[in-house]
């Protein structure tokens, strides 16, 4: 370091010698200090001024006056400090509340078939525990993977409302005509394709051009025989959202023969639509879209339009629908799940157990786990074969070890530090149930013990003795209590007025041991139950 950066360094440097003797003192603290300031900072009451009324006439106007002469007499201007005031308003430092949305409408949110039927073959495949939070949050990430069951709440004269979904893909809404409406614009866009033909222009006497004051497009001439039909065309297609008589208002009118001229020559092209699946040697083509739509609705008729009390939809669908309330009420449905997703989870646990999945709480007020392997219980005074054992007894002193490092720390070898393609490896090895590659660096006799442990392990977790968690961490379920044997009866001491009590003989149809094993197997259903209970 040069001698000029050391010099700045040691100029930086606070002095803190000069804080040892500084005093801490409140105003409530009786120090001499703070009594010293008191006394010099406030007067006593026989010095101070006694209140009095403010001068007025003739005093007031002497002292205004001499006010103003100082001020006019002195060459510089007096720096006047302006105050900066807080505006105040009641309530401003309290923290805004926004009120809750008030729901109008039930709805739940289910998993889409072909999605989950995905997701529970890769959770089948890795034999891991998941958290059902988990799911429901991967669940939730996309909308191609929900669906949405609503249906409107009762009113105040309880009465539930039915929706009316316009079909094909059951979107639902508040009136039939809307619901029309959206079915046909589905139809129209997936049974034509527009195309752009040459034309002849209209022929006429042509002096004044209308045109959209919104957009600048040419409209055509009002004495146009096709002009309203052109006119409500356009608006359909540009200001859908805006009513026809507020787009009326925006149409102006222009003379001289370039607007003349620039509408002829756009005219010379226009837009048809023709059938995408016309019949085998027949070309169906229609001019309008209201001509197009009319023939849909020749077609499909009463399909269009489905009224039910409860829709089921995608939730893909969710963008077709216009902004209103029961958008509104499935998007903010679907952001609370994303926050706590409580009621998808609940939802899921059917299909779950369906499709061979246990699903169990850890602990009384645990989170919900889901796996493909249903847990086993050691009773105290068992045990299994001498390595699955040591194994076992390992993972209930060390919780939480991963996977990849558990044979490692079982043998008490150090493992090796791995690279981001080794890692990935490792993983898919797992995901596979096969040992993962072993460093150089291990003896022979080193690997076959890892390959025993790792194989070992493999099968206490197939067998369900040890749970693998999501993250690859390692869990022992616990030893249980051992149960009561109930087949032998308390010994009663019998009284003077009590009869002694006679052992109850054993059938031979009956034996003792299955009597004890029925007994115990019910017992370990009594806790699996036990931690079955919906999670609140």
């Amino acid at each position: 370091m040069s001698e000029d950066n050391k010099n700045k360094q040691n100029e930086t440097l606070v002095d803190l010698s000069e804080l040892a003797n500084l005093e801490f003192a409140t105003a409530w603290t009786p120090s001499s200090k703070f009594e010293a300031s008191q006394s010099r900072d406030f007067k006593s009451k026989s010095s101070r001024k006694p209140f009095g009324k403010k001068p007025q006439g003739k005093d007031f106007a002497d002292k205004k006056r001499q006010r103003r002469d100082n001020r006019d007499s002195s060459d510089q201007k007096p720096s006047f400090k302006k105050k900066s005031f807080k505006k105040f308003t009641k309530g401003s430092d309290k923290k805004k509340h926004f009120a809750p949305f008030n729901f109008t409408m039930d709805v739940q949110i289910f998993p889409e078939d072909a999605p989950f039927n995905k997701l529970a073959e890769i959770i089948k495949a890795s034999k891991r525990t998941y958290q059902l939070f988990d799911i429901a949050q991967l669940i939730l990430e996309k909308r191609e993977r929900m669906v949405v069951l609503a249906k409107n709440l009762p009113d105040s004269d309880n009465i539930v409302k039915p929706l009316f979904c316009a079909q094909p893909l059951n979107i639902p809404f508040e009136d039939e005509q809307s619901a029309k409406n959206a079915s046909l614009d589905y139809y129209f866009n997936d049974m034509f394709a527009t195309e752009q033909i040459e034309a002849e222009p209209p022929k006429g006497s042509f002096v004044v051009i209308n045109r959209c004051s919104l957009s600048g497009d040419l409209l055509g001439a009002p004495n146009w025989h096709k002009y309203n039909e052109y006119v409500r065309e356009y608006h359909k297609s540009k200001y859908p959202k805006m009513p026809f008589s507020e787009f009326q208002e925006s149409i102006e009118s222009v003379k001289g023969d370039e607007y003349v001229n620039a509408w002829l020559e756009q005219m010379k092209t226009r837009t048809i639509f023709k059938l995408k699946n016309a019949p085998e040697g027949e070309e169906v083509i229609f001019e309008t879209s209201d001509a197009a739509k009319t023939y849909i609705l020749q077609q499909k008729g009463d399909e269009l339009v489905k009224v039910y009390e409860q829709v089921r939809m995608s939730a893909s669908s969710i963008e077709l629908m216009p902004f209103g309330r029961i958008r509104r009420n499935i998007e903010e449905t679907i952001r609370k799940e994303k926050r706590f997703p409580i009621n998808t989870a609940n939802n899921m646990r059917g299909k779950l157990r369906r499709f061979g999945f246990a699903v169990y709480k850890r602990g009384s007020k645990g989170f919900a786990f889901v796996s493909t392997i249903k847990r086993k219980f050691l009773f105290e005074g068992e045990t299994l074969s001498d390595v699955p054992q040591k194994i076992f007894d390992f993972l209930l002193l060390n919780p939480a070890i991963k996977m990849a490092e558990a044979p490692y720390k079982i043998l008490g070898i150090e493992a090796p530090v791995a690279t981001a393609t080794e890692t990935e490896i490792s993983e898919e090895a797992q995901q596979e149930q096969t040992a993962p590659a072993l460093p150089e660096t291990l003896t022979d006799e080193q690997k076959a013990q890892f390959n025993t442990i790792y194989s070992e392990l493999s099968w206490l977790i197939s067998e369900g003795y040890v749970v693998e968690y999501s993250d690859t961490t390692l869990q022992a379920n616990p030893y249980l209590p051992k149960p009561k044997d109930k087949s032998a009866e308390a010994t009663v001491v019998p009284t003077n007025d009590e009869p002694v009590a006679q052992p109850t003989p054993v059938v031979d149809d009956e034996p003792v041991v299955e009597q004890e094993q029925t007994e115990v197997e019910a017992e370990v259903e009594e806790v699996q139950q036990a931690e079955e209970q919906p999670q609140e």
